[in-house]
């Protein structure tokens, strides 16, 4: 019914208006004829299908108070945008033990450090105590040279990593610091690492 009211009381005026404009004038049909028809057409559909016809202000507001889609540099600029690298836990693993009279690392070991190294470049507020040790067994002072070349052997894996210089110490203790027992050999034959916040204040 209400297409039927609309084709009679909007389509076929505006036909015979056209046909009228057209019998009295031999002129060709124009392209702003064929655009105004067309329009017509295109509002006849428009309320066929229910559809209200917006005027052109009404489509500048809805333009206006559409909400644009919200991007995520929209929601943390680049200085805050959150990465995978900001939010490391610091490694668990901290000591490294090394064979008798050895200053090498195993391959295990390198993964783990690698982990440091990560942590550190996203945490440059933070520096790495690299401590050398060794077990009670031979000279002290040859104890001390070999606990110093561990700790630099680990600085220098995290340095070529790309750890900058500033962010390590390495210390050689010797065998002054045993964790439980002094003849547990292996146990004391190793590398420790300990983490400083420069943020926190210290006496």
């Amino acid at each position: 019914m209400k297409l039927y009211y609309t084709l009679t009381c909007i389509v076929l005026p505006a036909a015979m208006m056209a046909a009228c404009s057209g019998s009295g004038s031999k002129k060709p049909t124009s392209n702003t004829d064929i655009a105004q028809t067309t329009s017509i057409v295109k509002q006849v559909e428009q309320l066929a299908e229910n559809k209200p016809i917006m005027s052109l202000s009404e489509k500048i507001e809805t333009a206006t108070l559409k909400p644009s889609e919200t991007q995520e540099s929209d929601l943390f600029p680049l200085s805050q945008t959150p990465t995978d690298t900001q939010n490391l836990a610091k490694p668990a693993k901290r000591i490294y033990q090394f064979g008798f009279d050895k200053q090498e690392m195993t391959q295990t070991d390198r993964v783990s450090l690698e982990e440091h190294a990560d942590f550190l470049l996203a945490h440059p507020d933070y520096s790495l105590d690299v401590n050398g040790h060794s077990d009670t067994q031979g000279n002290k002072i040859y104890n001390q040279f070999l606990s110093s070349k561990r700790a630099k052997k680990v600085a220098q894996f995290l340095i070529e990593y790309g750890v900058p210089e500033s962010q390590i110490k390495t210390y050689g203790l010797g065998d002054s610091q045993p964790l439980n027992d002094v003849n547990t050999f292996k146990e004391n034959r190793r590398v420790e690492l300990q983490y400083n916040d420069s943020r926190v204040a210290t006496n």
